[in-house]
């Protein structure tokens, strides 16, 4: 049983291509059971059809999940969805035998997935267009009979998320093996067999906690405790609580939480490297925009690619707020925000979401700081956080 489990668009989708895959799934509130198969899927359908919705991070893993089925699976979903580069994820399946035919797009959703008897094996990966790709075979790794081995040529992208995939994959008893070469991973092995059934409590999500670790750092002589979350806490975005305190912001770690404290101005991070952190680099931004001195953050190649071109909507909405912002496409530099702005009176200014739950999430935390800020399609934080303008109210409250 998975407690705590967080509710929204996304792993309610995965939770129901997993029922259609023939996976017993049982759900009560945060609260879900699901029916182990040993890597045995049977699904319902002997044309199963996933609709993933918006869900980049769904699609990747039923990717892979896929391969395990032994009827035909199609894995589709929104236009945004179809737009986002899978090729990554495909190609690394066709390698290790996998039938994957691309229905309309080479490389992109929808796809027909025939695969029954994948072995697994060995190959050699460069960098990917997503950590996920990498972390939804190594999902499956210990239900082929080869197992999996992946030497890497080059620093794998988002190499934190690997390192939470391990991780994972340790704890419910799952053989992994791997080699760093300079603190890089070098290759990692998943050895087959089964994995044991166990009850997990989940981490609250860190993604989305930072978002109000930010507010409370940007808004002075304010203090925000995020319950239940740990210094410990393995998920990569987590990383961004610790490079808030060097913003000027009190870190605090209580028995019930963090406590962040906001200070009577911040300094920017002038450099800072968030490529172990990619999807928290969003709410980062905010706060280098309300920050006294600029910011350059780098480690971004792969903003572009996610719900929307992270990189250039960034830039293109702070600047709409005041900031001064140049873009490459690895980094952004952010001039503050003028403090004359920075103020409930400031120039009203409506912020389109592009379908993107981290731009309605970011805008809104700065509208705590800057006043003016109206949300376009708010309704697009179901994605992965529904109860987030709940929170906020209570927040304003």
């Amino acid at each position: 049983m998975l407690s705590g489990l967080l509710r929204s668009d996304d792993t309610d989708s995965l939770l129901d291509a997993i029922r259609t895959l023939g996976i017993g799934v049982r759900s009560d509130g945060d609260a879900v059971t699901i029916d182990g198969a040993a890597g045995a899927l049977v699904s319902t359908d002997a044309d199963c059809r996933i609709d993933c919705g918006h869900g980049g991070t769904p699609a990747r893993f039923l990717l892979a999940l896929g391969c395990l089925s032994p009827d035909s699976v199609t894995i589709d979903g929104s236009t945004r969805l179809r737009a986002r580069p899978m090729q990554d994820g495909i190609d690394i399946m066709r390698a290790l035998g996998a039938e994957i035919v691309c229905l309309e797009e080479e490389g992109h959703l929808p796809v027909r997935i025939n695969s029954t008897g994948l072995r697994g094996g060995s190959l050699t990966l460069g960098a990917t267009a997503s950590s996920q790709f990498i972390s939804a075979l190594m999902l499956i790794g210990p239900f082929l009979e080869d197992g999996i081995e992946i030497e890497f040529s080059e620093p794998p992208t988002s190499e934190s998320y690997l390192h939470l995939t391990i991780a994972e994959l340790q704890r419910w008893g799952a053989g992994v093996e791997l080699e760093l070469e300079s603190n890089a991973l070098r290759w990692i092995r998943v050895r087959p067999g089964m994995i044991a059934s166990c009850d997990r409590a989940i981490e609250p999500d860190a993604s989305s906690a930072v978002y109000w670790a930010v507010a409370s750092a940007i808004v002075p002589g304010s203090a925000i405790t995020l319950l239940d979350c740990r210094p410990s806490d393995p998920q990569p975005d987590a990383r961004v609580i610790d490079a808030i305190e060097l913003t000027g912001a009190a870190i605090e770690h209580g028995d019930d939480g963090i406590v962040v404290r906001g200070p009577r101005s911040i300094r920017g991070w002038a450099s800072i490297d968030a490529s172990g952190m990619p999807d928290g680099a969003v709410a980062m931004s905010v706060l280098a925009s309300c920050a006294l001195t600029a910011t350059t953050i780098t480690g971004l190649e792969t903003l572009p690619l996610k719900e929307s071109d992270r990189i250039g909507v960034l830039k293109r909405e702070l600047e709409r707020c005041g900031a001064e912002v140049i873009a490459t496409p690895q980094s952004l530099r952010i001039g503050p925000i003028p403090s004359a702005q920075l103020a409930p009176d400031a120039p009203p200014v409506s912020i389109p979401t592009y379908d993107d739950h981290r731009m309605a999430m970011a805008f809104s935390v700065l509208g705590l700081r800057r006043g003016g800020i109206a949300i376009e399609d708010p309704a697009c934080v179901s994605k992965s956080y529904p109860q987030f303008f709940d929170d906020l109210e209570r927040l304003r409250g």
